[in-house]
């Protein structure tokens, strides 16, 4: 018997016939396209193709900023360190305090916050000008009217709750404010003031969350992108987030009512896009045509509308000689707001980056400047001063506090400090971060840096318990990090109980942050409180997003189990020791 194989062979071996399946088969083979005429994708489709403000994504994120308020900074959902640790309220201060004297304002000098967020913006600003106005004997404090307002009628109750304003007294006005609409403001008692004769006004990250749109010139034709989003065709992974079926999340992205709308954010990663131009219909969006007249030409234009509009609504609100001061994110040339022409997502929340050419072209005229620092291409954050164009030493102070030479003289040794610790240089990480606090002694996230480095890596853990503790002075309210890295001195120094009261005001800042979870697991240990000990395992596990501390925590559970074995062979040994010691008897 043969066992070799061939298609020679196997052609002439014949198949099995069944003639009740004749009738069925096809008269002959199909042709490719008749293949794929029969071939449908699947639509997981939630809603139409809309331009980008008009998306279920970007209403989605005005949706979570309203009902989260300062938890999305609280739990580092969304970057706001970089105008929130003290630098940029300084430099602000600064400022306005040059822009005062050389102006001299003889009532009332009203300042306004656009979307202050976490308000600690407001109240370095607030702690920089008393002092300084105190240092120089100018009294333009007392004529300082703050106004630091929100969409969020959430975060203006969480800065309530915190009394983050309760020591400037009368200097402070909170207030809800639609940026879109900056003309008036709504006090907490509801009544309507309007927004005139304004000195200046401040708007850090803010712009970025308006409504804007992309367009491109197809011949005389205008084109403008829009999106379509989709539930994820992975259906395994939809049922670990959620029950629910598609249509009834497609009845929930198309509800109107802004709760039921709201039941999605937790499903907002599982969305995908696609993208495509379409012929506009109707008017342009406004500052649209005055757009493509002026830009410069590129692929796609990125049209911050809804900034623009703002920005347009608030000149006419200051006083002759006030200004506007903008620190965002965004392109710095024409060709890279083209290639970032899209929304950005930071945590639940979406934003999409000025166009910095555009707005300078726009603004540029009617008697205004749009003042750009020196070396400001290099800078993550960039900062642009609309003003008067007879106000020289406003713009001398803003060009001096705003250039990239300032920005490197205050970093720049924090920056060295980082280089030498990774180098293992420990010594002259020392020696640079000494220098960065001489020239930032009220940065909190320096402080809390630094004491990290001489708390947990020097061992010098009195130092950074006083370091920490200098830090939180200075913001107790948004920083789980900073009371964990007290926490974690104090627990060095086998001060437990004060550690753990540490840890806990980590956790009311932030429940869900894996470390403080892996600190209290330690506190409870500590104490033998096995239950409460595994209970912070596992909210630590749940929260560890990142995967930074599932390793310790699985570790510290091992331990925790070891422990609670242990203990229960001992009382076992103990209990059996001593029932023979009575049998004995």
């Amino acid at each position: 018997m043969r066992n070799d194989f061939s298609l020679e062979g196997a052609a002439r071996i014949p198949l099995p016939f069944n003639p009740e399946s004749a009738s069925a088969m096809p008269s002959g083979p199909r042709s490719p396209q008749d293949v794929l005429s029969c071939v449908k994708v699947a639509s997981h489709e939630l809603q139409g193709f809309r331009p980008i403000a008009e998306s279920i994504e970007w209403d989605l994120g005005h949706l979570h900023w309203a009902r989260a308020g300062l938890l999305a900074f609280a739990e580092n959902e969304v970057p706001f360190v970089v105008n929130n640790s003290g630098r940029l309220s300084e430099d602000a201060a600064a400022l306005l305090f040059n822009h005062c004297v050389s102006t001299e304002p003889a009532g009332p000098i009203h300042v306004l916050e656009l979307g202050a967020g976490c308000g600690l913006f407001a109240r370095y600003f607030l702690q920089a000008f008393n002092q300084l106005c105190q240092q120089e004997g100018r009294a333009f404090d007392r004529q300082l009217v703050y106004f630091v307002t929100d969409a969020s009628e959430r975060t203006l109750a969480q800065w309530r709750e915190r009394r983050m304003f309760d020591a400037f007294g009368a200097q402070v006005v909170m207030a809800r404010c639609d940026a879109t609409r900056p003309t008036e403001i709504r006090l907490a008692d509801g009544r309507v003031q309007s927004l005139q004769a304004l000195q200046a006004v401040f708007c850090n990250y803010v712009l970025d969350v308006l409504p804007a749109t992309v367009l491109r010139r197809q011949g005389e034709r205008i084109e403008e992108l829009r999106v379509r989003t989709r539930l994820t065709d992975n259906a395994d992974l939809v049922r670990q987030y959620t029950p629910l079926g598609l249509e009834e999340i497609r009845a929930l992205a198309n509800a109107h009512d802004p709760d039921q709308r709201a039941l999605l954010l937790p499903l907002a990663g599982l969305f995908d896009y696609e993208v495509d131009f379409f012929p506009l219909e109707g008017e342009l969006p406004p500052f649209a045509g005055q757009a493509l007249e002026r830009a410069d030409p590129v692929p796609k234009l990125l049209v911050n509308h809804g900034a623009f509009g703002a920005l347009h609504t608030l000149q006419g609100q200051l006083v002759d000689g006030g200004f506007i001061l903008i620190n965002d994110y965004g392109a710095s040339t024409p060709q890279a707001a083209a290639e970032s022409a899209a929304p950005q997502r930071f945590g639940k929340t979406s934003a999409i980056g000025l166009n910095f050419p555009l707005l300078g072209q726009l603004f540029d005229r009617d008697g205004w400047r749009v003042v750009v620092p020196e070396g400001d291409a290099t800078r993550a954050i960039h900062a642009r001063l609309l003003v008067k164009a007879e106000q020289e030493r406003t713009i001398a102070a803003f060009g001096n506090r705003f250039c990239a030479d300032a920005q490197q003289f205050f970093d720049g040794p924090a920056q060295d400090a980082r280089g030498h610790l990774q180098a293992g240089r420990q010594d002259a990480a020392l020696e640079s971060y000494r220098l960065a606090i001489a020239r930032n002694p009220r940065d909190w996230r320096l402080l809390g840096e630094v004491a990290e480095f001489v708390g947990i890596q020097l061992r010098d853990f009195a130092a950074g318990i006083e370091l920490a503790r200098s830090a939180l002075d200075i913001n107790p309210w948004l920083s789980a990090w900073l009371w964990n890295v007290l926490g974690d001195c104090l627990y060095c120094l086998e001060r437990h109980g004060e550690a753990q009261e540490a840890y806990f005001q980590a956790q009311r800042i932030d429940p869900k942050d894996a470390r403080t979870q892996l600190n209290l697991a330690y506190a409870w240990q500590q104490r033998a409180d096995f239950e409460k000990a595994l209970g912070a395992v596992a909210r630590g596990l749940a929260g560890d997003v990142h995967g930074i501390h599932g390793p310790r925590l699985l570790e510290k559970q091992e331990q925790i189990l070891a422990q609670m074995a242990s203990l229960r062979a001992t009382e076992g040994q103990r209990s059996a020791e001593r029932a023979a010691r009575l049998q004995a008897a």
